[in-house]
């Protein structure tokens, strides 16, 4: 067979430059091939060196401890921020009610509105937030302790009273953010707004008898 083949290539000029093109074009792949694996390693190489050069001059830092007593003052502070609440349905009153109070306050006049806890849904230590909004962030790095309380609101459209409830909003003490809001003047000004609130899950008070009234023990013969 291979006598054929050499007989063939002997006789044949146009096979022989055929076999030189395939050879050429197979040696040119893989002197491409190779270069990019070069490329593509000499990068991975450079990005790791830099990653270590960051990690060391991290390391040489000794301001460590003054920035972990900033953190924990921050996270004091925000902590402050959180609402407060013992169950899901005191978290929606106490939310809608300084909703209410708050827009009438700023002059707005027979909102709509509508207040829900963002649900847990898993199983398991599995267990992880989600919404039915496509558009929601992912709920699933919220802390275990804390309920996420979402409101809607829709009501008629003025400029003054908008931001007088916006300025509300924002002095606040107990933090509340504006997710969404929309402002449109057909077929009638209309605005429409989607709040956050984060309230802190209150440990219930044990139930029991208590010193005063808790019956003495009787020793038994």
């Amino acid at each position: 067979m291979m006598d054929n083949l050499l007989n063939q290539l002997r006789a044949n000029a146009r096979l022989r430059v055929g076999m030189v093109l395939i050879i050429a074009v197979g040696w040119l792949y893989g002197v491409l091939t190779l270069r990019d694996e070069v490329n593509d390693q000499t990068q991975r190489f450079r990005s790791s060196t830099q990653a270590i050069a960051r990690l060391k001059a991290q390391l040489a830092q000794t301001d460590w401890g003054t920035r972990a007593v900033a953190a924990r003052a921050m996270a004091v502070q925000l902590e402050g921020k959180l609402w407060q609440a013992p169950t899901p349905g005191l978290a929606q009153a106490a939310l809608q009610d300084w909703l209410m109070k708050a827009m009438a306050k700023a002059g707005i006049a027979n909102p709509q509105v509508t207040v829900a806890t963002v649900e847990e849904t898993g199983a398991g230590n599995g267990a992880s937030t989600q919404s039915s909004d496509p558009a929601a962030p992912n709920e699933a790095n919220d802390p275990a302790d804390l309920w996420k309380i979402k409101a809607k609101l829709n009501f008629e459209f003025n400029p003054t009273t908008l931001m007088d409830f916006l300025a509300a909003l924002e002095t606040n003490d107990l933090q509340t953010t504006v997710r969404l809001l929309t402002a449109r003047k057909d077929p009638a000004p209309r605005v429409e707004m989607e709040l956050l609130a984060y309230f802190q899950k209150q440990k219930a008070a044990k139930s029991g008898p208590s010193d005063a009234t808790a019956k003495p023990a009787v020793a038994l013969p």
